[in-house]
């Protein structure tokens, strides 16, 4: 039984615990926080044993793996310390800040001979392995064009921690969703073509990116400020593919000849796919998975920029 400590049990964490209940061969059996007080009652809803600092619960072993879902300017320091006692990683998207730090991580976690993941929940859903196959299969027909965005009003970033810490904004907070998917159905090949985008105090709080393979085109949008896209919708010669809120459906409809299908896919949490995959390669000793590494990257690529 893989054992999982949660580091930073906050409030994506509660997600993540009830994806837990439908995953196989792991258990969390610890919290990872700087106030664990403040996290006991959480705990006990769970029945997480053991809560504690990085120090407490990582360095007395019994922990196979970590969640780390804590603000992104922290992840590569955790990650460091997790894979630096052996311990496999799943971390909450964006995995770091920069695509050098997370290809430095890589590289320890390749020599560790343990996993480094990013928990982009989006390319591990029935979903997503569906359309990817109907892609694949040429239902549409050639692909003209796509879009994916995530656009929703949180109101302005006030804190000052979201403000002035690196990794922060609508573009890592949000925009990655949509990047990660486009590069997942479409490839790595993807180059950026365009880009615009809106600032309040110095961090971007909406925008839109243009990528292109050479022949398509494809648009991300993103904003944290308005209601707009939140979904995908694919064009192509033979038809066309929508997906709304993509990052966590169940289901997408297929258009062709002015008929409608829709193609459903249920399940009781989105988060439980990506923890269960995680999960297997440990289990299966499956170290490299060069396609999802290969995504992450592309997406830091863009967003650091």
């Amino acid at each position: 039984m893989i054992q999982i400590a949660v580091i930073g049990p906050g409030n994506i964490s509660h997600r993540f615990m009830e994806g837990m209940k439908h995953v196989s061969g792991a258990r969390v059996t610890s919290f990872v926080s700087r106030h664990p007080d403040a996290v006991r009652e959480y705990a006990e809803q769970y029945g997480v044993e053991h809560i504690g600092t990085m120090e407490d619960i990582l360095l007395k072993g019994g922990v196979n793996a970590a969640y780390i879902s804590t603000p992104n300017h922290v992840h590569s320091e955790q990650i460091r310390f997790c894979l630096e006692r052996g311990i496999h990683v799943l971390c909450e998207k964006p995995v770091t800040v920069t695509a050098r730090e997370y290809r430095d991580l890589l590289e320890l976690a390749h020599e560790r001979t343990l996993i480094l993941m990013e928990a982009q929940k989006a390319l591990y859903t029935p979903v997503f392995t569906a359309m990817k196959q109907v892609l694949e299969s040429g239902e549409l027909g050639t692909v003209t064009s796509a879009e994916a965005g995530f656009c929703r009003n949180e109101g302005l970033p006030d804190d000052a921690w979201r403000l002035n810490t690196p990794g922060n904004g609508a573009l890592y907070d949000v925009g990655c969703y949509p990047l990660a998917v486009l590069f997942g159905l479409f490839g790595c090949g993807l180059k950026e073509t365009g880009r615009s985008e809106s600032f309040y105090k110095g961090t971007d709080v909406s925008g839109m990116i243009r990528l292109s393979d050479g022949t398509v085109p494809l648009t991300v949008r993103y904003s944290i400020i308005r209601e707009g896209l939140c979904g995908l919708s694919i064009t192509g010669t033979n038809g066309s593919l929508s997906c709304p809120d993509f990052w966590k459906a169940s289901s997408f409809e297929i258009t062709k000849n002015g008929k409608s299908e829709t193609r459903s896919f249920p399940f009781e949490s989105e988060f439980a796919f990506e923890t269960q995959y995680f999960v297997q390669r440990i289990i299966d000793g499956n170290v490299f998975d060069a396609a999802h590494e290969a995504i992450s990257t592309s997406v830091l690529e863009i967003l650091q920029r």
